[in-house]
């Protein structure tokens, strides 16, 4: 699956998991109130089966708790209430306000799941991927050969400034570039395209936090790094587009030595892996 494939199917299961939470109150609500409708004079509909709605939202809300890693005792047996209390209900009046209440309750406890029991997986009941997707993985795997012996700090810095830039945290960013070539500078093995990278991301990210133009002059990349890079670097004459790219490569870098050396920052890494995938398919 490309990367772009991998954004559209999370996308599309974020949608998937925001259409059953309104499902919740809609068919609660909505059954409700269609029995409230066809319980005047005149109906020949039975509004007593309307109370079909708080049953699927039943189900439904149960669904959505199962998905979640921390399961929710409550939501997860609201199926069976629903089923007592609305299979087979005895008096018009009661069931009507039974609805309502019921009603209530569930979208009580789904603003209860979602705010006590963390947020549903993006890929549903399948989630948690446990490793990279192509393209980024083959990037990764050339870098880890191309960079051997990377400080496990250095390493680290790297995967925290990437984190701490797709996030928005310019200056944690830079703070976190800081240490890393400080780290880097009191190493015995020598790696310059790394203090290049978090040269180029202590310096955008500095120009971000200040809302500056495109400089007239910025780091770049040397013509020997060229081996190290994800992405070819578009010529001279665009400065804009060379300026953007620029960022990209050493984010995606700093992202591979990340990955290859600090195996303690994968889950960091692995939640940025959207961002790093646009990255390298943009």
């Amino acid at each position: 699956m490309s990367g772009n494939d991998s954004v559209q199917a999370q996308q599309k299961t974020g949608s998937s998991i925001l259409f059953l939470e309104l499902a919740v109150p809609a068919f609660s609500f909505g059954g409700a109130l269609l029995a409230l409708f066809f319980s005047g004079a005149g109906s020949t509909i039975d509004p007593r089966y309307f109370a079909t709605g708080c049953v699927i939202s039943s189900f439904v809300l149960a669904y959505l708790a199962w998905i979640r890693p921390r399961k929710d005792i409550v939501a997860l047996t609201t199926p069976i209430y629903s089923i007592i209390f609305f299979v087979a209900p005895s008096d018009m009046a009661v069931n009507l306000v039974l609805e309502l209440l019921y009603a209530t309750s569930l979208t009580i406890l789904l603003v209860r799941l979602k705010y006590r029991f963390g947020a549903a997986p993006e890929s549903g009941i399948a989630a948690g991927k446990k490793t990279l997707e192509e393209p980024l993985l083959g990037y990764c795997e050339a870098v880890r050969e191309r960079v051997p012996g990377v400080m496990p700090e250095a390493a680290h810095y790297g995967a925290m400034a990437f984190a701490l830039f797709a996030q928005g945290d310019y200056l944690d960013a830079v703070k976190a570039s800081d240490a890393a070539m400080t780290e880097l500078a009191a190493a015995e093995t020598p790696q310059p395209v790394l203090v290049t990278a978090f040269g180029i991301v202590r310096e955008q990210a500095l120009l971000l936090e200040e809302s500056a133009a495109l400089p007239d002059h910025f780091t770049e990349f040397s013509a020997a790094d060229s081996s190290f890079l994800a992405k070819s670097l578009p010529p001279e004459d665009k400065p804009h587009d060379r300026f953007e790219v620029t960022l990209e490569n050493a984010l995606l870098l700093l992202y591979a030595v990340g990955w290859n050396a600090s195996a303690g920052d994968h889950k960091i890494l692995l939640n940025g892996q959207n961002f790093a995938l646009k990255l390298t398919t943009s």
